[in-house]
């Protein structure tokens, strides 16, 4: 199993997206690990509300992850794959994204940092245009079967 596939997009916009998902989601993480250079804001409201983000944004994570099994990627696939269409999938196209999305949001509410605001949009639009290039690949990989799945469930939620 190859863990790294094909990019959906140019490879740039690709890597830079999700690095800046990848570094706004786990900024939520950083004070517990030590790390403390990004400004935060502090209220009432904002840590309690990201805390509950969070939990939301992890379970879409693991749960898609497990739903995927084997078939998970950072890209597309060049092997054959199986598509999946039962957990998660039954609900989202997309809930690997959804609990990344949620992560971020999770992340910015937390921070309520501009820098963590500004990556989080930047990765959020690089990944739905990821994820339209994911749906032009599964309609020609999978053709009827994704289209009638496509009718039935949605992009995001």
């Amino acid at each position: 199993m190859n863990l790294f596939g094909k990019t959906t997009i140019n490879p740039v916009f690709f890597v830079t997206g999700k690095t800046a998902g990848y570094f706004a989601g786990s900024s939520i993480f950083f004070p517990v690990i030590g790390i403390d250079f990004l400004d935060k804001i502090s209220c009432r409201w904002n840590e309690t509300v990201s805390y509950v983000i969070l939990f939301a944004a992890l379970y879409f994570i693991f749960a898609s992850l497990i739903n995927l099994g084997r078939s998970t990627r950072v890209g597309l696939p060049v092997e054959e794959t199986k598509l999946r269409t039962g957990g998660l999938y039954k609900y989202s196209r997309n809930p690997m994204y959804v609990g990344l999305h949620l992560l971020t949001a999770a992340s910015i509410v937390n921070t309520l940092n501009i820098i963590i605001l500004v990556l989080g949009l930047y990765s959020v639009i690089i990944y739905h245009f990821i994820i339209l290039g994911e749906e032009r690949f599964l309609r020609n990989r999978f053709g009827t079967e994704y289209e009638n799945y496509m009718k039935r469930v949605r992009r995001y939620l």
